[in-house]
């Protein structure tokens, strides 16, 4: 299984829900210690210039979410982190490129568990990268799962962030805010060449600032 990091504190506080490819996979193999208590243990105390900062930038996205929310335990409080391949056995990327499709649909029923369970009404999702995109837009918006999808182009296309409306079968609405990242790539040189367009760059940082001012407002 891959690293999962457990919630103790209570669920109806979560206002984002980071999804991404999966954290510290690698870690798991490695040791020393339990991946998820070193993952943690990054999360809350690797702030920018300090020691443990450049251990953090082997495992991704911890560097990005600390660079978006600064520290902050998954643990508990506004944001909870969790992964799109809950259920893929992997040894690297070709592996999961071979599955993918297989088992999305499997790890896309823990995936809605979690969200239902998670924040009140509304609650602000974050895409970090292919697979949790992919994910998303198909648990969200019934989108294929798109083994060429350019997230890149994606983010140029769409008009960020996206809103849903998901119903259960209770009746139950969750209004969902989808905020889409990815780590620049060679994908970015070429978006930087289309006349009066965003870089990535440019447009994560848009919407960084806007993540910044819910959890602002949401501490008033």
């Amino acid at each position: 299984m891959p690293v999962h990091l457990l919630r103790s504190g209570n669920p109806k506080a979560v206002k984002f829900l980071v999804v991404s490819q999966e954290p510290a996979f690698s870690w798991r193999a490695k040791g020393p210690g339990p991946a998820e208590e070193r993952m943690i243990g990054l999360c809350r105390t690797a702030k920018e210039g300090s020691p443990v900062f450049k251990e953090a930038r082997e495992v991704d996205p911890v560097v990005r979410l600390i660079q978006i929310f600064g520290t902050f335990d998954p643990t508990d409080g506004p944001v909870y982190w969790t992964h799109a391949l809950k259920c893929i056995p992997r040894n690297g990327d070709r592996d999961v490129n071979k599955e993918w499709r297989k088992c999305a649909k499997a790890c896309q029923v823990h995936l809605m568990n979690e969200i239902w369970a998670l924040g009140g009404e509304s609650l602000n999702v974050m895409a970090v990268g292919k697979y949790a995109l992919e994910m998303c837009l198909n648990a969200f918006d019934d989108q294929d799962i798109d083994q060429e999808l350019s997230i890149s182009e994606f983010m140029q296309a769409s008009s960020l962030p996206l809103s849903f409306k998901l119903r259960s079968k209770d009746g139950a609405v969750k209004n969902i805010t989808l905020f889409v990242y990815t780590n620049p790539s060679s994908e970015v040189c070429k978006v930087k060449k289309v006349g009066g367009k965003m870089t990535v760059e440019e447009l994560q940082e848009l919407e960084t600032k806007k993540v910044r001012d819910i959890l602002a407002k949401k501490s008033l």
